[in-house]
């Protein structure tokens, strides 16, 4: 695993991590907005969009951009890992929220780990 970081397992069969506390550190500045609390089941979806997103839909860009852009890949990379084409992908950018069919929404949606909702 490197850096100092080893897995154990437990009397229970649990796979634990133990790393030193920088490298955690650093692992937890770098996941950010990224975390977000799982005992906040009752949070409504824009509680659990991230700062970065929901700016950049408030300043106009289009749900599906300003998801794509946050998770740092291109249209091309999205349609390769939806299933759909790039044309698609910049169909529902240019069109905004709620453009397209329900099955590209849901595709694009998956492949950035979304709610279908988001986009």
């Amino acid at each position: 695993m490197g850096r100092g970081v080893q897995q154990i397992v437990s009397p229970q069969g649990d796979v634990l991590v133990v790393m030193p506390l920088a490298h955690f550190e650093r692992l937890s500045a770098a996941a950010g907005s990224f975390m977000l609390d799982t005992t906040a089941n009752d949070a409504s979806p824009e509680q659990l969009t991230p700062p970065e997103v929901r700016e950049a839909i408030e300043a106009g860009e289009s749900p599906l951009a300003a998801w794509r852009r946050f998770r740092q890949i291109s249209q091309s990379a999205l349609a390769r890992a939806a299933g759909v084409s790039r044309f698609t992908v910049m169909r529902i950018e240019s069109a905004g929220a709620g453009a397209g069919n329900r099955q590209s929404r849901r595709l694009l949606a998956a492949a950035l780990d979304i709610p279908a909702s988001a986009i």
